[in-house]
């Protein structure tokens, strides 16, 4: 649901550990400031073929309720809320104008009537905790397309392998680094968006050390989680 000061004027949100909610969920998408947290927690992490994708970890359901450790990926931190392109009027020439709205996942256990955090104010205006969540909204947006940038920049260098991991019941089409290219390709370079980039792909390749092992067929590979 879009979220506006006219439907939602009294609604409260009860703030809650987003972990839980994310841990249910096959796998999550990651920005680069999750992935050396959860290689660490030893969830392992792939990149998904396909335009614009993100780093995912694989969430294998088990006894453990906190599979990210103390972390809570970035894209869930302000769940139930996500910024979203939506068409938000016309212009000169009657084409539909593109802007970002607040969404909501209506059936999150966070919503109240009585308790809770305010989303406006009794003016109508956005509440200090609506601000600050669209503010945190907006630092995600930036990081996610930081992390499309530095995994367009594996597909420009050619270091990455198509494979097929087997995940709880899906079979997904992904890509494995070629870490050893990639390094030489980068050489000795002391850019910081290089050493970015190898720290990224070092991190995911390391997490998948977790996975069984990857049965290369062609110019493809195949694992299991």
């Amino acid at each position: 649901m879009i979220i506006n000061r006219d439907q939602h004027l009294n609604q409260r949100v009860q703030p809650r550990d987003n972990r839980y909610f994310a841990a249910q969920q096959p796998w999550v998408s990651l920005v680069t400031g999750d992935i050396t947290a959860l290689t660490q927690a030893g969830l392992p992490i792939v990149i998904p073929a396909g335009p614009h994708a993100l780093p995912q970890a694989l969430i294998t359901p088990s006894g453990d309720d906190q599979p990210f450790g103390k972390h809570t990926p970035r894209l869930w931190q302000h769940y139930p809320f996500t910024l979203t392109q939506h068409v938000v009027g016309l212009d000169a020439k009657d084409s539909g104008q593109l802007g970002s709205v607040l969404q909501a996942d209506p059936f999150a256990p966070h919503w109240g009537d009585q308790t809770g955090c305010r989303l406006f104010d009794e003016d109508g205006q956005a509440s200090d905790f609506l601000n600050n969540t669209l503010t945190g909204l907006r630092a995600v947006q930036k990081k996610v397309m930081e992390t499309q940038q530095l995994v367009w920049r594996l597909h420009q260098r050619r270091v990455l392998t198509p494979c097929v991991v087997h995940h709880a019941g899906y079979s997904l089409d992904v890509y494995r680094i070629d870490i050893k290219q990639l390094t030489e390709r980068l050489g000795s370079s002391t850019d910081y968006s290089d050493m970015r980039l190898l720290m990224m792909a070092t991190n995911i390749e390391d997490s998948q050390e977790g996975l069984e092992r990857w049965l290369h067929t062609g110019a493809s590979c195949m694992a299991s989680c």
